[in-house]
């Protein structure tokens, strides 16, 4: 896979859920004290290697998509090249249980699951078993995080509608601040992308946006976003240590508004257009599914099984009309592939719609026909409202 595609796969991962680059870069929100732990993950030979959070509560994850092939490996013809090691992390009692597994395919089309430990403080694991799918084994240990308090980074708006509020460091493994800014337009902001920078190269990268199409920051109001600092792992006497970089600065590069406008880089107006309409696509078709089940004269059980089998085989390839939308909404450069961020946005919408059903389907096992009609009903109600938003 290509940086550019893998790139812009961690752009739609960052678009559908909480920023989040290969390792966590938001702090968790939580009552609950910090753990101080982390995994440090070797994931490329003679590469330093990256960290990624424990959480007091819950399960976290962070996926990899920097990684090298077994030499002379041979793809097998019957499945997909791995595009990203997963890992999974949740605070056990007898210590912090990883589960590991691959996802396979540009689009990360399939998950294989590759192996779960119980690490304990200080103990590395190789998790030999990614070289069965041509990944060249990751280490994996437990360290304990200290790390001293540090001078909050600088900021900078490129969209003159996003102004700074407050910035104050928070309670985390890692370094990490809140950020408020403020919408100072007449107009709803939806989105915004958020960089962070250190002398001039960008660490991470992130954009919160509104929840199911509605605004994220109405005019005149706030919205608060953890921002994590970079991290370099040093070598020492004894293994790793994370250190703050020096001289960072969190920069707005790009608001998005409501009214199809934007102010800063076009890139991020450019990949929030194109998602925007990838998701109308598969809300369409999910609604069209959701009224033909409701109409079922199946049982219950049938009736979802078909739902979940249905919503689950949605295509995410886009037609050739669907790109020149997008193009004909925001001034796309040439060579900017519109296409493929149009389908990674499908197959991410597909995946949360799939969700949907699989929640209803665990939740409700002995449910009655009452029940389930009264969920398809709510549901695309809900879809409904969403795709008007778009």
């Amino acid at each position: 896979m290509t940086f550019q595609k893998f790139l812009l796969g961690l752009i739609a991962m960052l678009m559908f859920v909480a920023p989040a680059t290969a390792q966590q870069t938001t702090a968790q929100q939580t009552n609950l004290p910090p753990t101080q732990l982390a995994l440090e993950v070797q994931f490329y030979p003679n590469v330093a290697p990256g960290y990624q959070v424990v959480s007091p509560d819950k399960r976290t994850w962070s996926w990899w998509g920097r990684f090298a092939q077994v030499p002379g490996w041979k793809q097998p013809t019957d499945w997909p090249a791995a595009s990203a090691v997963n890992i999974n992390s949740e605070l056990a009692e007898d210590g912090v249980r990883v589960w590991v597994s691959v996802y396979l395919g540009e689009m990360h089309e399939q998950e294989k699951d590759v192996a779960s430990y119980v690490l304990h403080e200080r103990e590395k694991q190789t998790v030999r078993e990614l070289a069965d799918v041509g990944v060249v084994p990751f280490e994996i240990k437990l360290v304990r995080v200290n790390l001293s308090a540090i001078e909050p980074p600088a900021f900078k708006s490129n969209a003159k509608s996003i102004e700074l509020v407050s910035m104050r460091p928070l309670l985390a493994t890692m370094p990490s601040f809140e950020v408020v800014v403020r919408n100072v337009s007449s107009k709803n902001v939806l989105a915004f992308r958020q960089k962070i920078f250190q002398s001039a190269r960008m660490q991470i990268m992130g954009m919160p946006q509104g929840k199911e199409g509605q605004a994220l920051i109405p005019p005149g109001g706030t919205y608060s976003f953890n921002a994590r600092i970079a991290t370099r792992a040093t070598p020492g006497a004894d293994g790793y240590t994370p250190v703050v970089l020096p001289d960072q600065v969190i920069v707005i590069s790009t608001a998005v508004f409501d009214d199809g406008t934007f102010e800063g880089e076009s890139d991020a107006a450019i990949e929030f257009v194109a998602f925007q309409k990838g998701r109308s696509i598969q809300l369409a078709r999910a609604i069209g599914l959701l009224e033909k089940a409701s109409t079922s004269k199946d049982s219950v059980a049938s009736s979802v099984a078909l739902l979940r089998q249905q919503v689950g085989a949605l295509p995410f390839e886009v037609d050739a009309a669907a790109v020149q939308e997008v193009r004909a909404k925001v001034s796309v450069p040439d060579g900017r592939d519109v296409k493929h961020l149009i389908e990674v946005s499908m197959k991410g919408t597909r995946d949360e719609l799939l969700n949907d059903v699989v929640q209803f389907q665990l939740h409700n096992r002995r449910t009655d026909s009452a029940a389930l009609v009264e969920w398809l009903a709510t549901t695309k109600e809900r879809y409904q409202a969403w795709l008007n938003r778009l």
